[in-house]
């Protein structure tokens, strides 16, 4: 039943919106694609970056892994596969992207493994464990840090931070760290809470994620941002005495 409802979804497609819309698909076939943003988003089948942006297709460049996750940049390159690498550099060097979108969120199954550890039921899955640990440090410190509050609290803290990490782990790519500091591109963390509907975005001046009201939003980390305000320990210091947002 699941595997039909994506062949009649097709053929709602084709004869609804793709036809509405046809002039639109007929200028991205022939003059190709120029989105202005790239967004990085969690796998999770309930947060689709183009339905939670209401955005067209042609406006935004997609990355999905699980927990929203930027690898520190190889250097040099090596002859592995570097598939999120590649989808960003593609991006930014071949599509001149303007910003870049780090987009967490609440209940995230990836992070909450990452939490979790070896005590975790994914505890032994092939790739998991390896992948998540890219934010292995930041979940150690922020774990730590948060000693004695609940799991939940903790793990949403966690799911906020490897956000933050994945930004300054974007910088760690010379490419994305000169347009930053030129003034072309301007990065982005936020964290969807999916069960109240909220956005949030993290401000590198408090060091905290604030709710997005409205369509104003200053808080970006661009070439002015410290990078030590991107720092693990920088992020977890900040969370005490106060709860991560929800």
């Amino acid at each position: 039943m699941a595997f039909e409802r994506l062949l009649k979804g097709f053929a709602d497609f084709r004869i609804g919106y793709y036809q509405e819309h046809l002039d639109l698909f007929e200028k991205l076939a022939t003059e190709g694609q120029s989105p202005r943003i790239l967004i990085i988003g969690c796998s999770d089948a309930r947060v689709d970056p183009g339905i939670l942006t209401q955005t067209r297709p042609g406006d935004i460049f997609t990355v999905r892994n699980v927990a929203a996750m930027v690898p520190p940049a190889q250097i040099p390159p090596d002859e592995r596969h570097h598939g999120t690498s590649a989808a960003i550099e593609f991006a930014v060097r071949g599509l001149g992207v303007e910003h870049i979108v780090v987009l967490g969120h609440a209940l995230c199954g990836g992070i909450g493994a990452l939490v979790d550890g070896t005590r975790g039921a994914y505890a032994h899955y092939d790739y998991l464990s390896t992948w998540t640990s890219i934010a292995q440090e930041t979940r150690d410190i922020v774990v730590e840090e948060m000693k004695g509050r609940p799991r939940e609290e903790v793990t949403r803290a966690v799911e906020q931070a490897a956000v933050v990490n994945s930004v300054r782990n974007l910088m760690g790519y010379r490419w994305i760290e000169e347009r930053v500091k030129a003034g072309t591109l301007t990065l982005h963390a936020w964290w969807f809470n999916l069960t109240v509907g909220q956005l949030y975005a993290f401000n590198p001046e408090t060091l905290q994620f604030a709710p997005v009201v409205g369509i104003a939003l200053d808080m970006a980390v661009t070439g002015r941002t410290p990078l030590s305000a991107l720092e693990p320990e920088a992020f977890a210091a900040a969370l005490a005495g106060r709860k991560p947002a929800f």
